[in-house]
């Protein structure tokens, strides 16, 4: 218990670290340290932690930690890299003159065997203890500078680590004692080090075929599994060390750690290999092939274990443990559900294997151990990508208990909530593919095509949609751009150049079906049934439905839809109404930006949100017009009550004094989003929006959508992209892609403003002056709405790019 005297003096001692703490983040302001110098952990051996020194020596040491920073690798870094590297060296070379005990054309001569065998025998043999011993130098595997470029404060901190003098028991008794992970990796270590010894002079040679020279690679499984084990029980000392100076995965350790792992994943790829290969094509090699398999196996779940558990705890911040389920956010939870899902299906498959070689009723396909091994590998890459993003569970604060936090049915029903989010959005951004899938699925069930011509069949088709519906869109744009939108009456859309685009196309499903059956061929049954479909589905085309709206039902506009809820929760969406509006006026609500997909625009106006603060207001989205060509998506959104982006259909739905939802940027605004910018953009070059609202006197609202850009990415080809766009009105190439690198909207959270009306004056026929005024008043609305309320949706460091 301390004294007054003592509590007195760790006092004083504190407020004098405190100023002088002060001093320095004043002195070096581009250095980010924490608030509490008393926070940091300092630069101390491995056993000084626990040395019982007084609080003001633990101070001092803390502000010289704060003052210096690791910069350089320790001798002993490099030396266990090195190590790694020959132990895994031998390894190969072992496994691989093994190897050729059982490969029918390669012979080596049994001398050069007897030497590799001993040759690699003896680099196990004496790695381990040698390696091991860097476990007792009194360095860090990452250091302080120590050069004469070192300043004054850096130099300082390197002298106030210096260890408390113990002699070499105490000091391996505390290790042992202290670091439960040392002492689990090294009693293992060495367990494995005293099977290899006793089975190199214990085991005998005659009637015992494991002993024999060709039998004995698990020795070296044993070994480098071993030798890991050791520089894991070193690198498990730096989980105290270092803990607040610098974000982990730009540590050595952390690479060491992923280096040595990887190298047990390659060993294990080899032993996989080599196993399949001589039950191949071998007929003696049942036990070696078993072997073999058998330690492939154990080597990729000991680097799997050991990424996941040490490598945790070296590369995220505090709050790792070995079990928390769901926890460490959506990104850690995916990348572990799929690495442990690839974990399971390679254990399955490689246990199929080994029971293949015992049963011999048991077939499995030539290969089954390389897919195994690749499905390892996978599970490896992803279980390191996992520890990067994970994200440590909140404190417990002083006015939050433990039965506060979410509980694991609780953590379970949110992680479930957003994967459903996830695939529902995830196949709502990719409802144009779910036709063409159902062509591969046909032709696969009612044909006997082989694999191959399934693939052919299903393209083609594919290809032939795909082109049906670009060119509906692109000779749409043509006739558009001819006719300035319809004003000039004397072009037809009824044309050559606007009909035989989509009519080439349409013969051809009838014609293909004819050929067929002529020929009498496998495909043809299929042929037919999308050929029927195509020339019904032709007849949804009546009354115009994209300029008309003839195909919007009043229950999904109208009706509460757990589609929508699912969507607006999945980016928690959150509208914010500047003014009210007049539920008897109708307007014009310009939606910025149009993002690589228009996502919130096509669920805003549908949720409760929207309903509440805007009773009685129900816009039509306008789409571009090859959206309305697709099938599937066609219909939904035309169920949902949109229209075309076109002349004739905006101004027709403004006739009928309904309200309309565009993006005025459209394709060209698409172009420039960019997620990570931390921008808003938003092109500003279309008027033509501004000229109907003028010849109709409808007012003008501004709605800005934050962080829209943020929710997906193209493939960036701006050249051949605006190209396409201005001449085909296609933005190929279009590759979107969001979370995890999948044509999935990332979870962003969605805050979506809606401003006050811009009022305009009618005018039949505005002038190219009046345009320009009310498109200037316009985008200062836009600018003044985004500057308004970018603080309230969590974006004050964006900012608003007008192009």
């Amino acid at each position: 218990m301390a004294t007054p005297s003592t509590t007195d003096a760790h006092s004083a001692a504190a407020g004098g670290l405190r100023q002088r703490y002060r001093d320095l983040r004043v002195q070096v302001p581009d250095v980010q340290l924490p608030a509490d110098p008393l926070a940091l952990s300092p630069v101390r051996s491995d056993d000084e932690a626990d040395d019982g020194d007084d609080e003001a020596a633990r101070q001092e040491r803390a502000l010289a930690c704060a003052e210096g920073g690791i910069t350089h690798w320790s001798t002993r870094g490099v030396f266990l890299l090195t190590m790694a590297f020959a132990v895994f060296a031998a390894f190969v070379g072992f496994i691989l003159i093994e190897m050729t005990r059982h490969h029918p054309t390669i012979l080596v001569p049994h001398t050069w065997r007897s030497t590799v065998h001993t040759l690699t025998l003896g680099v196990f043999m004496g790695a381990i203890p040698l390696t091991n011993l860097a476990a007792w130098i009194p360095v860090a595997v990452t250091q302080l500078p120590a050069t004469d470029d070192a300043s004054p404060v850096q130099k300082a901190a390197a002298a106030s680590a210096c260890p408390v003098a113990r002699t070499m028991w105490q000091r391996i008794v505390l290790r042992f004692r202290v670091h439960r992970n040392f002492a689990i990796y090294q009693a293992v270590a060495w367990a494995l080090y005293g099977f290899i010894v006793f089975a190199l002079v214990a085991c005998p040679t005659e009637n015992v075929k494991l002993c024999e020279f060709g039998y004995q690679s698990n020795l070296a499984v044993a070994a480098f599994i071993s030798e890991v084990l050791v520089i894991s029980s070193i690198l498990s000392l730096e989980e105290r060390r270092d803990r607040n100076r610098e974000p982990r995965v730009e540590r050595f350790v952390v690479l060491l750690n992923n280096y040595i792992n990887m190298l047990l994943v390659i060993g294990a790829m080899i032993l996989a290999i080599g196993s399949e290969y001589t039950k191949e094509y071998s007929g003696e090699s049942g036990i070696y092939s078993l072997g073999t398999g058998i330690g492939s196996l154990t080597l990729f779940i000991t680097a799997l274990l050991n990424t996941y558990g040490l490598g945790g705890l070296l590369s995220t911040k505090d709050g790792w443990k070995f079990y928390q389920p769901f926890t460490g956010g959506a990104k850690f939870m995916f990348f572990q559900a799929v690495s442990w899902t690839c974990v399971g299906v390679g254990i399955f498959i490689q246990g199929l294997y080994l029971l293949s070689i015992v049963i011999v009723e048991i077939e499995l396909f030539v290969g089954a151990m390389v897919l195994a091994g690749s499905l390892f590998v996978l599970a490896e890459v992803l279980m390191m990508v996992s520890l990067l993003v994970f994200k440590r569970e909140p404190e417990v604060t002083d006015t939050e208990s433990p039965r506060d936090r979410p509980s694991f049915q609780q953590r379970l029903s949110a992680f479930a909530e957003d994967m459903l989010g996830a695939m529902l959005v995830g196949v709502l951004a990719n409802l144009q593919w779910v036709p063409c899938a159902f062509f591969y699925l046909l032709y696969g069930i009612l044909t006997n095509l082989s694999l191959r011509n399934v693939v052919l069949y299903g393209t083609l088709s594919t290809l032939v949609q795909v082109c049906m519906a670009v060119s509906l869109g692109m000779t749409t744009h043509w006739y558009l751009h001819d006719s300035s939108y319809g004003q000039k009456k004397h072009v037809s859309k009824w044309g050559p150049k606007y009909v035989l685009p989509p009519l080439m196309f349409a013969v051809m499903p009838g014609t293909a079906t004819l050929y067929h059956f002529i020929h009498g061929m496998d495909a043809t049954p299929v042929l037919f049934l999308a050929s029927l479909y195509f020339y019904v589905y032709i007849t949804t085309y009546r009354g115009q439905p994209q300029h008309t709206g003839a195909r919007m039902r009043d229950s999904w506009v109208n009706g509460k839809s757990r589609i929508i809820d699912t969507v607006a929760n999945y980016f928690e969406g959150k509208i914010i109404r500047d003014v009210p509006l007049d539920p008897n006026q109708h307007y014009i609500f310009s939606f910025h930006p149009h993002g690589i997909m228009t996502i919130s625009a096509l669920w805003l106006q549908f949720t409760d949100q929207w309903r509440a603060l805007f009773p009685g207001i129900q816009p039509h989205i306008l789409c571009a017009s090859i959206v309305h060509q697709i099938p599937l998506v066609r219909d939904v959104i035309q169920f949902y009550g949109a229209r075309e982006v076109t002349r004739q259909a905006f101004s027709a739905t403004l006739e009928e004094k309904e309200s309309v939802l565009l993006v005025p940027g459209g394709q060209a605004e698409m172009l420039y989003q960019r997620s990570g910018q931390r921008e808003t953009r938003v092109y500003t070059g279309h008027k033509g929006f501004i000229r109907l609202a003028i010849e109709y006197g409808v007012p003008l609202v501004p709605v800005v959508s934050f962080r829209e850009g943020e929710m997906m990415d193209n493939v960036n080809m701006p050249m051949m992209q605006k190209w396409f766009v201005k001449k085909m009105a296609v933005p190929f190439p279009y590759l979107p892609y969001g979370r995890a690198y999948l044509p999935i909207p990332r979870k962003v959270q969605m805050t979506i403003a809606i401003g006050a009306p811009l009022h305009v004056e009618k005018k039949v026929k505005p002038t190219a002056e009046d345009v320009d005024k009310v498109h200037k008043q316009y985008f200062a609305a836009v600018a003044h709405l985004f500057d308004k309320y970018k603080a309230d949706a969590g974006c004050e460091d964006y900012k608003l790019v007008l192009i």
